[in-house]
C-alpha cells in the first residue's frame, strides 16, 4: 500500500486547507492521505484555538483517512525541530511521499537551496550575523542573499526547506512535493474570494464574527458549535506563576538565551495584563514567535536535554483517528516489527522502554495543561469515521 503524508496544523481547517488535500490527492492517486497533525500547541508557540481531538475530527470530515498527532516537543518547536518531527512520523508510517505548501512551488529551486544552506560558509556566516543582535528571521534573509543570492523566503518556503534537510537527516525515501500557494499567505489579512488565512480566521472567531464562507461546510458544523476557543492570553496567570515560582530554573528551558530569564522573571513579577508583559519583554532580537515559544516551554517544562533526546529518534507515533482506509493501511503496518505506533495506552508500560513511556506522559501532561483553559473530552482510543453516516 502507498500513502502520501501532510504536516498540518488545522488550526482551524479552512478552503485553503480543501485545496491543499484535493491537490495532493490528485498528485497521488493511489495513496492514502496521512496528517500528522499538530496537537494542542502549535508550532509559533502559541495553544491551538480548538482542541487535539476536535481537530482529529475536523480533519477526518474533509477527507483525511488518518490523522496522527505531532507531539508537543516537536510541534511548539522552531522550523528545524518542527520538521525533523513531522518528517521522522512519516517515515515510521512508511510514506512514500509528502506535499507540502510553498510560496513559490519550485521543488527542485528548494532542493538546491537547502543543500547550500547546509554548506560550512553558510553556517558560519550565520552565526556571525547573529551575534549582531538581530532576530533569526533577519539574520536568516541577509545571509540568503549575501551567500546565496537569493531574495527573501517566505514562510512555507523556509519550512518547505526544513521537510528537505529533515528527509535527508533520517536518510529517508520520502518524495518532497511542493504545492504553490494559492489566494492568500500565511498571515494575510485580506479574504479573497472564500480563502482566507488561518490568522484571518481566528481573529474573526475571537471577535464572533461569521466565518460561514471562508471554511469548509464540514469545518464549519463543527466550529459553530465549539463554546472554548483558546488564546495565549488564557495562560498568562500560570506561565507568570512558572516564571516566578521556577526562575533559577529557567536557563534550561528549550530556546532561553542567556540573559533573557531575567527579563522574563522581571516582567511576571511587574505585570499582571498579559499585552503589558509580552509588550516589556519583546524587542528586535525575538520574533513574536520565538517568545512565545519560549513562554510555552516555560509553562509545560520543555527543556533543553528533552529536545536534544526527541531529535535523535522518533519515539513513539499515536494515532489520533481514521476511516475505513487508514484503517486498512493501519493493518498494513503491522506486518512491520518494531512498530512504534500507539493505538492505545494500555499496557504501554510492556510495551515501551521507561525513556520513552516518560515522552507519552510529559505530551499528556501538556493537554492535562492546556485542559486547565480548555476542558475538552479527552479520548483514550482513535476516533473512527463512519463514512456512511459521516459521523
Amino acid at each position: 500500500m502507498k500513502a502520501t503524508g501532510i504536516v498540518v496544523e488545522y488550526n482551524p481547517f479552512h478552503n485553503g486547507h480543501r485545496y491543499h488535500l484535493q491537490k495532493a490527492k490528485e498528485l497521488n492517486p493511489d495513496s492514502i492521505i496521512i496528517a500528522v497533525m499538530s496537537g494542542d500547541f502549535v508550532q509559533r508557540g502559541e495553544p491551538s484555538i480548538i482542541d487535539r481531538w476536535t481537530k482529529a475530527k475536523m480533519t477526518l470530515a474533509n477527507g483525511v483517512d488518518m490523522v496522527v498527532e505531532l507531539p508537543v516537543f516537536y510541534s511548539s518547536q522552531n522550523a528545524e525541530i518542527f520538521a525533523k518531527g513531522a518528517i521522522g512520523i512519516l517515515e515510521e508510517l512508511r510514506c512514500n511521499s509528502m506535499v507540502f505548501g510553498s510560496e513559490s512551488g519550485e521543488i527542485e529551486e528548494l532542493k538546491r537551496i537547502s543543500t547550500l544552506q547546509e554548506s560550512d560558509e553558510f553556517k558560519i556566516k550565520l552565526k556571525e550575523r547573529l551575534k549582531e543582535g538581530h532576530s533569526y528571521p533577519t539574520v536568516h534573509s541577509l545571509t540568503m542573499k549575501e551567500i546565496l543570492g537569493e531574495s527573501e523566503l517566505n514562510s512555507n518556503d523556509i519550512l518547505g526547506l526544513e521537510y528537505i534537510k529533515a528527509i535527508r537527516y533520517w536518510k529517508s525515501s520520502i518524495t518532497p512535493m511542493a504545492l504553490k500557494r494559492e489566494k492568500v499567505g500565511y498571515h494575510d489579512i485580506n479574504i479573497v474570494g472564500d480563502f482566507a488565512s488561518a490568522t484571518k480566521i481566528r481573529e474573526h472567531l475571537k471577535k464572533n464574527e461569521e466565518i460561514k464562507n471562508i471554511v469548509t461546510k464540514e469545518s464549519y458544523n463543527i466550529l459553530k458549535d465549539y463554546d472554548n476557543f483558546t488564546y495565549m492570553e488564557n495562560f498568562y496567570p500560570l506561565i507568570r506563576y512558572e516564571l516566578i515560582k521556577n526562575s533559577k530554573k529557567l536557563s534550561d528551558i528549550q530556546d532561553m538565551e542567556i540573559g533573557f530569564e531575567n527579563r522574563l522573571y522581571e516582567g511576571a513579577v511587574k505585570f499582571s495584563d498579559y499585552k503589558d508583559f509580552f509588550q516589556a519583554i519583546s524587542n528586535r532580537r525575538y520574533t513574536m514567535g520565538r517568545v512565545q515559544r519560549v513562554l510555552t516551554h516555560t509553562l509545560l517544562g520543555l527543556t533543553n536535554s528533552i529536545t536534544k533526546d526527541v531529535k535523535k529518534s522518533i519515539p513513539y507515533v499515536r494515532v489520533l483517528g481514521f476511516n475505513s482506509k487508514g484503517r486498512e493501511y493501519l493493518n498494513y503496518l503491522k506486518k512491520f516489527e518494531n512498530s512504534k505506533i500507539i493505538t492505545s495506552y494500555k499496557k504501554m508500560n510492556e510495551i515501551f522502554s521507561p525513556e520513552v513511556c516518560s515522552l507519552i506522559e510529559f505530551n499528556e501532561e501538556s493537554s492535562k495543561i492546556y485542559r486547565l483553559i480548555n476542558n475538552y473530552k479527552d479520548y483514550k482510543s482513535p476516533i473512527i469515521l463512519k463514512e456512511e453516516t459521516n459521523e
